[in-house]
């Protein structure tokens, strides 16, 4: 704390502060004040006694630790808000790996059409579901009828009660059952494990059963399933264009994402596209006579099978694509749209087409 010297001047905004700070707890003495009241101290200083200089010392390096104490507030404040991101209290790379129970009481409509909206049933029941604006208004009410035990999607025409197509946008629902003893709301929670984040309208959802979940809407995480950690500052390339120099398929449960593979020539020409698996083994080997070819970009679907044409493992493939002439660009550059988990191990989505890229193999990144 800083005293006076005696001097009327200095004791007067001494006791100013004083008195505002009894007035108003909360207000700490920032730099400013500091400053001011130690440069009232030396220009009303006493020419007779000026101030010690060991004194002065004293609160030079309380003004230095008074910086450093703001300095580091500011480090944490901002941290904070990078960590939990757009006000959010739920890290969604946090969550990759880990099973999670949501509630899942929206649908989204876009361009007239409603997606998503489904429930379980534990056995059979009469259904009724109504839909709701953002200001709580009901504007739809659906009659399914009896539905039998399991999981249901809701089927929406997009329409409220009068017929009318409604504006593109989320709307809430709920669901009833009749199972014989009157109406009970029906829990549309989901519980899954976190496989991958997409990016929609500029917001992070993460990915369960293929529904995209509002993180905000969690109310269970169990942990981890044995997944690596990963940087959370994967999540910073979302919505960012980039460029990968090795593209990735993905083979999962059977079905093959991310197997349009693209590349280009500056003329027509024979070419021969090689698949690898993850341990580097060739799998595929794709002839492409020259009267099927461009000059241009060109693009070749692998359906998933081997050179015996038997579906591959479960698993991430890579391609090379060569002529003649030698090895041809098959780099792919496309907006990230989601992140992918894989084997423990995260991989970025490029243009929502199922193309996957490790971020070694980035090679720009622009907004």
């Amino acid at each position: 704390m800083i005293t006076s010297t005696g001097n009327a001047s200095l004791d007067k905004l001494s006791s100013s502060y004083h008195t505002q700070n009894t007035k108003k707890k909360e207000d700490a003495l920032g730099r400013d004040a500091f400053l001011t009241m130690m440069m009232a101290q030396l220009k009303n200083q006493d020419p007779l006694n000026p101030t010690d200089s060991s004194q002065f010392s004293a609160q030079l390096a309380q003004f230095s630790s008074l910086e450093q104490l703001i300095n580091l507030n500011d480090t944490i404040k901002k941290a904070m808000q990078t960590g939990f991101g757009n006000g959010t209290g739920t890290d969604p790379t946090s969550l990759m790996g880990k099973t999670v129970t949501g509630n899942m009481d929206t649908m989204d409509v876009n361009k007239g059409q409603a997606y998503g909206g489904t429930y379980n049933l534990s056995g059979p029941g009469d259904i009724m579901v109504t839909i709701y604006n953002s200001d709580g208004n009901e504007i739809r009410s659906l009659y399914p009828g009896t539905q039998g035990a399991g999981k249901h999607n809701i089927s929406w025409d997009g329409k409220d009660n009068s017929g009318n197509i409604v504006a593109d946008g989320s709307y809430k629902f709920t669901v009833m059952e009749n199972s014989g003893y009157g109406f009970k709301q029906v829990s549309t929670n989901i519980t899954g494990t976190v496989d991958s984040i997409v990016y929609k309208d500029g917001k992070q959802y993460i990915a369960v059963h293929g529904q995209l979940l509002d993180p905000d809407s969690l109310i269970q995480v169990s942990n981890s399933s044995g997944s690596k950690n990963t940087d959370a500052l994967i999540t910073a390339y979302l919505g960012k264009k980039i460029t990968s120099s090795q593209p990735l398929a993905l083979v999962e449960k059977g079905s093959v994402s991310g197997n349009l593979f693209n590349f280009n020539l500056n003329s027509k020409q024979n070419v021969v596209v090689k698949v690898y698996n993850s341990g580097g083994g060739l799998v595929k080997t794709i002839a492409i006579p020259s009267k099927d070819t461009t000059d241009g970009t060109n693009t070749i679907k692998w359906d998933g099978t081997d050179n015996s044409n038997n579906p591959v493992s479960d698993g991430l493939y890579s391609y090379s694509v060569s002529s003649a002439s030698g090895t041809i660009d098959s780099s792919e550059s496309g907006e990230v749209s989601g992140i992918k988990s894989v084997n423990g191990s995260q991989y970025l989505v490029l243009n929502n087409s199922g193309l996957l890229t490790a971020l070694s193999n980035v090679t720009s990144v622009s907004n």
